[in-house]
């Protein structure tokens, strides 16, 4: 295959195989070339390879980065990156795990990354699992060993270690093996058993010098160059670090050195030939024939010297030219999923509301004011939609320079109060006292462009109210200085870093300190244009933890150019909250649902669902959801994901630090659908995942589906006291290994109780225990619920057009008995997840 030969469908394979052929023979120009040239192509043709496009991007990404790896840390990191955004874009879990992992070697040798290295770790595990490849495993227990290690976790460490080898036996590979050696070498080292250490080092080298692991060569080369050194063998170290200085040593170089040396032998061996005695005319040919060589190995030094400096400059000038565009590309995209995001994120919380309430007018027919409330909640939620449409609509007028100024006159204090009087209920509903003070005069009369000024003021509002914890006032003070309106907004909420104050006026910009996804990412910007285009101006002021101060100044020359000052005009508290509610409240019979939700009507609409069977209590955050669980005692706890001050993944972190607060079962509630987000949460021991918009029975039946596991394991460990052993880590891995024998099997119809006992090596009757104990499931219902949530998942993602293909997928024939287990677990039926 040519270098620049153009690539094709046809051909695509050849290319990307020669590719790979040229780095295992360190030809990395050729690769890099035919690298570029593939990421062209699937780019240019996106429909070529229609849903496989983002897997080979992935990997020719994943090779750019092997080939940058030692010699040039910016851009491997880069590639990494790019490896695991195109690995995400697909269903591949082995993909997943090889761009994850490729970023944990780019990243290795970085100090201050150990943090980072360890969550890498965690995604390798996770994905290698998903993919049920020991190999993958293995590597993946590597990193998670490596990462401990770096941490100063030495014991955990020790534990991955051994699962790193206990994963490569059973699939005999010596080059992964080689690694592994390492790892537990490095254990040593950090407790400093220096000669244990060394002996897992000679391993390790012994291996890769054995299997021409020239990456593994190197490191190991360096382990036993220090090792010696620690144990004062200078010999050794020094013979060790030649080996590793020589297998990292650039390829050019010891060509030249190589030739050079070449040469000066030839020479040598010639003149030894010659004899002593013969004339001088011989021996003039004969220096003659010496310098020839010198000047020839010169020369051929020489070129060689510059034509690496050529290639060189070449690949570094290309280098910038393809990392400015991938950079610009990376921008561009991120900028474009985050817009995306918020506005799919802002989108599924109205929509859950409007069809939720209007399913609830509905049902509340007969009851007039239950269905004139739901329909007020469901036009609210619909004129949030529309108010988001008109704001893209009006950024796009504003960009085309459509936009127009229509004044009219008013009573600047009465407008002002009516905008600020109409977030009461909002702000009552998050209770949040919301407070406005006034020294504009009473007849103060100017002429105004009502709708902008309102939407700049309503944007402030309504941020200060999103990122304010419950219970923190919000201040509105406004006030008249040379005839120049100057409007203020002080909160107490999360605050902004001092270097992105002005960033957060950027179309499409959030602050990376908040939790919270903030509208679809145009408001402050929408709303600082106007303020200029009306000859006023936006600007913010804002401590981190401490909360934001928004300043709107805004031209209002009075009208009959008369002013009649205001006398001793007090601070007027307009909206003021409901007082909050004892902390702990009055047991009832039935169970406690704590709803975690920063969207106050959200926060309603679950609460009007849920509490006809249970008692329901309402936390705003995850700061003060995890207060009231430590003060009060609940049997179910539901949690949306974005929110200020602590997310629902922090939240539920900060549960799994206490023993009794881990085992309640836990629900998310969210918006965003990606499927990196469901596994993370899953990870944290999230109990289930419910997707915005979600239908009223599918909430009402995998919350009592929750209970009623909680109930039973609660019932079991009541009656088999003496039964129950603190064996937990154990038993959750063995938990974990049943489900992966079910999965493997799921499409068996036949595959029973006996042969999943039998696949773990437990009796049936210890199976039993272990799954009652931690489940409050018997090992039937347990199999069941696998066939059942691999069902939900596969009608989720439409990978199957019929029920039947769904239903012989999971292992279950029987259509009714399937659509009957189907509505029990999901509340609704699996025909309405195809539709």
């Amino acid at each position: 295959t040519m270098v620049g030969q153009e690539i094709s469908k046809e051909n695509y394979r050849e290319n990307y195989d020669t590719a790979v052929a040229a780095i295992r023979s360190e030809n990395y120009e050729k690769a890099t070339e035919i690298s570029y040239r593939l990421i062209e192509f699937l780019k240019e043709d996106k429909t070529a390879f229609r849903d496989s496009t983002n897997y080979m991007l992935s990997k020719v990404y994943y090779n750019l980065t092997n080939i940058y790896l030692f010699n040039d840390f910016d851009l491997s990191i880069t590639y990494a990156d790019s490896t695991i955004a195109e690995a995400l874009r697909t269903n591949d879990a082995a993909i997943k795990q090889k761009a994850y992992s490729i970023k944990y070697y780019a990243l290795y040798d970085v100090k201050g990354e150990e943090n980072t290295l360890d969550f890498i770790a965690d995604k390798c595990i996770t994905y290698a699992q998903i993919a049920n490849n020991d190999k993958m495993l293995g590597e993946s227990y590597m990193h998670k060993c490596n990462a401990q290690v770096e941490l100063g976790l030495i014991a955990q460490a020790s534990t991955y270690c051994d699962l790193a080898i206990e994963s490569f036996e059973k699939v005999s590979d010596e080059a992964y093996l080689t690694s592994v050696y390492n790892n537990i070498g490095n254990v040593f080292n950090k407790s400093k058993e220096y000669q244990r250490a060394l002996g897992y080092y000679k391993k390790s080298h012994e291996l890769a010098l054995k299997n021409n692991d020239g990456r593994n060569v190197a490191m190991s080369a360096r382990n036993l160059a220090e090792q010696n050194e620690k144990l004062k063998d200078y010999k050794k170290a020094s013979d060790y670090y030649r080996v590793y200085g020589d297998s990292i040593e650039s390829h050019y170089l010891k060509l030249v050195e190589t030739r050079f040396a070449e040469a000066e032998s030839k020479y040598q061996t010639e003149q030894k030939d010659k004899e002593i005695a013969e004339q001088q005319l011989e021996i003039a040919k004969q220096k003659n024939t010496r310098n020839n060589w010198i000047f020839g190995s010169v020369a051929l030094f020489l070129v060689a010297l510059g034509l690496f400096q050529f290639i060189s400059f070449r690949q570094k000038k290309r280098k910038i030219a393809v990392e400015a565009e991938l950079q610009k590309e990376q921008d561009i995209n991120e900028l474009r999923t985050k817009f995306l995001g918020n506005i799919a994120h802002e989108i599924r919380t109205p929509l859950t509301l409007i069809s939720g309430n209007l399913h609830l007018a509905l049902e509340n027919f007969s009851h007039k004011e239950k269905a004139l409330k739901n329909i007020r909640v469901a036009l609210d939620n619909s004129k949030k939609v529309t108010n988001d449409a008109n704001e893209i609509l009006a950024l796009l007028k504003f960009e085309k320079n459509k936009t127009t100024i229509t004044k009219e006159t008013t009573n600047l204090d009465d407008t002002l109060r009516r905008i600020v009087l109409s977030f009461t209920s909002l702000a009552d509903m998050k209770e949040i006292s919301l407070t406005y003070s006034s020294s504009i005069p009473a007849t103060y009369t100017t002429a105004l462009d009502i709708e902008k000024t309102e939407k700049i003021i309503n944007n402030l509002i309504s941020n200060a109210i999103k990122y304010s914890p419950a219970n923190k006032p919000i201040l509105v003070i406004s006030s008249i200085e040379n005839e120049t309106l100057v409007l203020t907004v002080k909160d107490e909420g999360e605050g902004i870093n001092y270097d992105e104050t002005e960033k957060v006026f950027e179309r499409f910009y959030q602050a990376s300190t908040s939790n919270t996804i903030g509208g679809i990412g145009i408001g402050l910007s929408l709303s600082r244009e106007f303020a200029l285009l009306l000859g006023g101006n936006l600007t913010v002021e804002s401590e981190l933890k401490k909360g934001s101060t928004f300043t709107f100044t805004l031209p209002v020359p009075s009208v009959d150019g008369e002013v009649i000052a205001k006398e001793s005009v007090p601070e007027e508290t307009v909206v003021i909250a409901t007082e909050t509610t004892p902390a702990i409240k009055k047991l009832t019979e039935k169970p406690r649902i704590l709803i975690t939700e920063d969207n106050p009507q959200m926060a309603s609409y679950l609460e009007e669902l849920l509490s006809p069977q249970y008692h329901c209590t309402i936390a705003f955050d995850g700061v003060q959801a995890l207060q009231k669980v430590k003060e009060e005692p609940f049997d179910l706890i539901t949690s949306d994901i974005m929110m200020p001050q602590m997310d629902g993944f922090e939240f539920r972190k900060q549960l799994n630090q206490t023993e009794a607060l881990k085992s309640i079962p836990f629900i998310l509630i969210s918006a965003k659908t990606l499927e990196e987000d469901k596994i993370k949460g899953f990870t944290l021991g999230v109990d289930d995942y419910i997707v915005k918009p979600f239908n009223k029975n599918e909430l009402l039946a995998r919350v009592e589906n929750l209970l009623t596991h909680q109930e039973s394991r609660k019932k079991y460990r009541l009656l088999n006291e003496e039964l129950i052993e603190d064996t937990q880590s154990s038993d959750a891995k063995l938990l974990k290994q049943m489900e992966a024998v079910v999965l493997e099997n799921i499409s068996d119809e036949t595959f029973k109780v006996a042969q999943l006992a039998e696949s773990v090596h437990y009796s049936q009757r210890q199976l039993t225990r272990i799954v009652k104990q931690y489940t409050g499931m018997t090992p039937v219902q347990f199999i069941l619920e696998i066939r059942l949530q691999k069902a939900y998942q596969l009608l989720q993602h439409r990978t199957f057009f019929t029920l039947s293909e769904v239903r012989y997928d999971v292992g279950i024939s029987s259509s009714p008995y399937f659509n009957k287990t189907f509505k029990a677990r999901f509340g609704i039926n699996p025909s309405e997840l195809l539709s």
